[in-house]
């Protein structure tokens, strides 16, 4: 074979993997992979709350944190789900709450910069709601 020919498959399969391995990273910008270890073992970050969302609804439905702390929401539902801004079906309010289709046993985190009252949904099952309150 054509030494050229080998080098030109070798970069593109390069090229390939790269941009694979690019679009895998922000595809998942803002999830987690599920870990082998149980979800329960998921070590909170410091100011963090935790909110779980099961086959029938968020828990708690209702929270309220400072400015600067993480809400990370856990899905033991059993089977993918989504956490998603008001108002259903649009999700526009806040578009940073618009995190997609996270996987049972996965969780998503994110830090709230500040003061308001978010209010977010399942889009599976959109009577599925939560309300964060985020204070000064």
């Amino acid at each position: 074979m054509n030494h050229k020919y080998i080098l030109k498959i070798g970069i593109i399969i390069i090229v390939i993997i790269l941009g694979a391995v690019i679009w895998r990273s922000l595809k998942n910008t803002h999830t987690e992979s599920p870990s082998t270890s149980s979800v329960s073992h998921i070590q909170p970050l410091p100011k963090e709350v935790t909110i779980t969302l099961d086959k029938n609804s968020f828990s708690p439905k209702e929270i309220t944190i400072k400015v600067g702390s993480a809400v990370r929401w856990i899905n033991k539902s059993g089977k993918s789900q989504t956490v998603n801004s008001d108002n259903y079906p649009t999700n526009q309010l806040h578009r940073e709450l618009n995190f997609g289709e996270f996987a049972n046993g996965s969780s998503v985190v994110y830090t709230f910069t500040k003061p308001g009252t978010y209010g977010y949904h399942n889009q599976f099952h959109h009577e599925q709601i939560g309300t964060i309150i985020v204070t000064k």
